[in-house]
């Protein structure tokens, strides 16, 4: 059975980041539902405070099973809502909502029947005002049918209610009381469902966004794949069947063939992180496997170098764009007559690699390079460029070349 691609691995990785995610995208919608219950429960008590003497005062024409009723399952539920909604879990603080919002029903439904008609002379019994704040964890705690079907309840049995509390049970006022709680209610109402739906377009959206990123993070994993493959089969593959076609050496050939299957391997296997050392030994092991000429090297340290850690495909990326500037060399450096001295220079710093590829051979103009040039611009330029480093090409016609690649350890490293 084939093995999965790395591309493949990556799309379902971020597949499954995605749906890890996909709770999280509701991020907005959890966070308006529970300020907007912080935010009931806060006002049943503004309004319990601005109030305590109507309620003292009318508390007088009630029986105390209802007061104490009202007084608990209203104000007792509200400052649960207030302590909880900003901390417990979002089925908890619905649950709170739903059970204000049942029990302020029923202390309503049962408050005409708590006093003698014409016992409150106010304009209005105090539960009365709260019926748009019921409304609000209606809204929290069920869909919009079922809160349609309370908010028109509750609201008839308070103009009922209010009737018999001012002793006023003609029809003339029993419409208007309806109409105008009704009103107040449904304007609380369908400000909580617009933020609410506010909240939901904008989770829409960042989920949206998720899905797009997570698509192109795949496609460019691909693609990544696709420059590894192709800088691979340039570096080894056809590197080792040019230096067959040439009589190259038997050793190196097949040192070459097995950094091939190897660097075939190590596609798609998760990084690891390297240190100086670890680093330093890898790019000198593929440098100096480059060739069988002679390649001075020289590693230089700074006394902070210890603290540099590298993930496996940066030093992969480095390690292979020197070894690649180093058969470049080999191949093309040449100077009838006399050897060309090659360098290797490796420096380390807590901030970065730094790594030289230098000869005082022929040389070339990189200007005239053509840009679908393999060696240079695949296998150094733009492997560098993906590992999130840059490679500078100095050389001039008999003057001998120098490649530089430079690597700087993100801010957060």
């Amino acid at each position: 059975m084939t093995s999965p691609s790395l591309s493949d691995r990556v799309a379902a990785a971020v597949s499954r980041r995605f749906c890890r995610r996909s709770s999280s995208t509701r991020a907005a919608t959890e966070q308006i539902e529970r300020i907007l219950a912080f935010a009931l429960g806060v006002g049943v008590w503004i309004f319990g405070v601005g109030d305590a003497a109507e309620i003292a005062r009318q508390s007088r024409h009630f029986p105390t099973w209802w007061t104490v009723l009202a007084m608990c399952g209203v104000y007792g539920t509200a400052l649960l809502m207030a302590g909880l909604a900003l901390r417990a879990p979002l089925t908890a603080v619905r649950a709170l909502a739903a059970t204000h919002a049942t029990v302020f029903a029923v202390a309503v439904a049962l408050s005409g029947f708590a006093v003698l008609p014409g016992q409150i002379t106010d304009d209005v019994a105090w539960i009365y005002r709260l019926v748009p704040l019921g409304g609000v964890a209606a809204t929290l705690a069920w869909r919009a049918p079922v809160t349609s079907i309370y908010v028109v309840g509750v609201a008839t049995l308070a103009a009922s209610s209010t009737g018999q509390a001012t002793g006023d049970l003609s029809w003339a006022e029993f419409g208007l009381t309806s109409m105008r709680i009704l009103g107040i209610t449904v304007t609380f109402v369908y400000i909580t469902e617009m933020a609410r739906r506010a909240a939901r377009l904008l989770d829409q959206e960042r989920a949206r966004a998720h899905h797009q990123a997570s698509l192109a993070a795949a496609d460019e994993a691909r693609a990544s794949e696709r420059a590894r493959f192709a800088g691979v089969i340039h570096d080894k593959v056809l590197a080792t069947l040019l230096d067959t076609s040439r009589g190259g050496c038997p050793s190196m050939l097949a040192r070459q063939a097995n950094q091939a299957l190897g660097q075939f391997a190590a596609i798609g296997r998760v990084s690891d992180l390297c240190t100086d050392l670890e680093a330093i030994e890898t790019i000198t092991r593929e440098a100096v496997g480059a060739t069988d000429a002679e390649l001075r090297v020289q590693v230089r340290h700074d006394c902070n170098s210890a603290d540099l850690r590298v993930d496996s495909a940066t030093v992969t990326a480095l390690a292979q764009a020197a070894a690649e500037a180093v058969r470049n060399s080999v191949r093309h450096a040449g100077v009838p007559g006399r050897t060309v001295a090659r360098q290797l220079r490796i420096e380390a710093r807590a901030s970065g690699l730094t790594v030289v590829v230098c000869d005082d051979g022929a040389g070339f103009d990189p200007a005239l390079v053509a840009a679908n040039r393999l060696g240079l611009t695949v296998s150094i330029v733009q492997r560098m460029r993906e590992a999130g480093g840059r490679a500078i090409i100095e050389s001039q016609p008999g003057a001998g070349t120098r490649i530089i690649l430079e690597w700087n350890a993100p801010d957060d490293t």
